[in-house]
């Protein structure tokens, strides 16, 4: 079944509008034009897509689960109209960017300036969303990197090394961990220990480093994020593992403290392109300052871990 795009919009202007003269006006076309055509979509689809009293259409369940649908096609469609509209006029595209929530918040904002001071004014959209769903939405094209963490190969996305970063251990500074240069995972299995949640890149670090030692520990929590674990640890609730994102934040609460772990552990960032895609000079250079300000965290949590 091939759907004609004139057809859709025609079901679409009767749907905003309530009645076929109303939509007739909005697409400059006659009444009876507007009504063959939502006959000729109804025979497409093999649907009623509206029921008729008096003088007004009113959608059906089918044709309001239809329309709700091909709302999302209209509003990309816009976006494409938009997007030639600014390239017509010269207007650079904004650089679309994906990322967990943790990397937005640790890295991205700070790289983003600094690359304002090359690029100045140029335009973005910055995203969030779960791990999971950030390769889905590059592999279509919907954006233009993303960044995640512990990235598994898969196909649809090209995936660049971005960051090998070592992970530390968070409590609060009364905690009797905090009295250690450096904590090993026994350490941690023998005291309230705060987890992330299944599935997440984290948890898997941490039960492969527990599997490896021959633990198994009972975590006092768990949580959905490495920020509310480290949070969680900070307010004296337990110890936790954090990458150095997190990490950096919680050295400014006083009543924070992180100490390496031994054996080290890291954990692996990608930026993630769209298949066949090069970074562009932009998204380049966006890279070069993510690596950059990614050592100066390091470097800042190894000197409050004690670690030299």
């Amino acid at each position: 079944m091939k759907l004609d795009l004139r057809l859709l919009q025609a079901m679409q202007a009767v749907m905003t509008e309530g009645t076929v003269t109303a939509a007739a006006r909005r697409l400059h076309r006659t009444q009876s034009v507007v009504s063959r055509m939502i006959a000729e979509l109804e025979g497409r689809l093999q649907f009623a897509l509206f029921r008729r009293e008096r003088q007004r259409l009113i959608p059906t369940e089918a044709g309001l689960a239809f329309y709700r649908e091909t709302e999302r096609a209209f509003a990309a469609l816009n976006d494409i109209e938009e997007a030639a509209r600014r390239v017509r006029e010269g207007h650079s595209l904004p650089l679309r960017l994906l990322a967990t929530s943790h990397i937005v918040h640790g890295l991205l904002p700070t790289a983003l300036s600094r690359l304002d001071r090359e690029y100045a004014g140029f335009r973005f959209v910055l995203e969030i969303r779960q791990r999971e769903y950030v390769s889905h939405w590059v592999r279509n094209r919907q954006f233009d990197l993303g960044i995640v963490a512990q990235w598994e190969d898969m196909p649809g996305v090209d995936a660049h090394p971005l960051l090998e970063m070592p992970l530390f251990v968070a409590m609060n500074e009364s905690d009797p961990l905090a009295r250690k240069r450096r904590i090993g995972m026994a350490d941690l299995a023998a005291a309230p220990f705060i987890a992330v949640r299944p599935g997440t890149p984290m948890r898997a670090l941490c039960d492969e480093a527990f599997a490896a030692a021959g633990l198994r520990p009972s975590p006092r929590g768990e949580t959905a994020s490495v920020l509310s674990a480290g949070q969680l640890a900070a307010q004296g609730l337990g110890a936790t593992v954090v990458d150095p994102f997190v990490a950096h934040a919680l050295i400014a609460d006083s009543g924070a403290a992180v100490r390496p772990l031994a054996p080290r552990m890291t954990m692996v960032y990608h930026a993630l392109k769209p298949p066949g895609d090069a970074p562009s000079p932009v998204e380049a250079r966006l890279i070069e300052h993510m690596r950059a300000i990614a050592r100066d965290t390091v470097a800042r949590v190894k000197r409050a871990a004690g670690e030299k």
